[in-house]
Formats: C-alpha cells, sequence, structure tokens
C-alpha cells in the first residue's frame, strides 16, 4: 500500500466574510469539503449547505461547510484549517 505525504498550509477563516482567504489550498479544500457535501450536511440554521464553487478564494460560505464539516468530524469548531481539518478532509472517515 502506497503512502501518499501532503503538506497543506493552515488556512485561517474566521475573518473571511470580511476578508476573503485565496490561494491554490483554498481550491484544494473547497473540492474536499464539496466530496463532504453531497452527504447532505446543513448549515448552523438547519438549511442545506450548497456546493462550493472551486475558485481559490473563501469566504463566508467556505466557512460555513468548514465549521459543519469540522463539526462533523469531532474535531474543534474554530475555522481554522490546519494539520488535524486537512488529515480529516483528505481522510473523510470518521
Amino acid at each position: 500500500m502506497a503512502q501518499v505525504v501532503v503538506t497543506m498550509k493552515t488556512i485561517d477563516l474566521r475573518k473571511a466574510e470580511q476578508q476573503p482567504v485565496t490561494g491554490e489550498d483554498v481550491k484544494t479544500l473547497q473540492a474536499l469539503l464539496n466530496l463532504f457535501l453531497t452527504a447532505g450536511d446543513v448549515g448552523e440554521d438547519g438549511t442545506p449547505i450548497p456546493p462550493l464553487t472551486v475558485d481559490g478564494t473563501a469566504g463566508g460560505k467556505t466557512k460555513q461547510a468548514t465549521l459543519a464539516f469540522q463539526t462533523a468530524a469531532h474535531l474543534a469548531t474554530d475555522a481554522i484549517v490546519g494539520p488535524l481539518t486537512w488529515g480529516k478532509l483528505i481522510e473523510q472517515d470518521f
């Protein structure tokens, strides 16, 4: 079995609504979150979270999806995508 090692930057989305975060790592985050969102997860208000546009710009929708993922993965719900969140996103087995 091959092991894949991926190094992703920490992405801080706490203020993403006011100041969007951009970059290639954000595109990767959005694509991985879309895999998670196909399971029909909902936001804090109970409404379904629509798929994200994979454009490399993280704003409020990417933050909302990240928080939903962190909650489902039993991680700290802090809108910071660090090593633990990246690990759970990549394995998506929780």
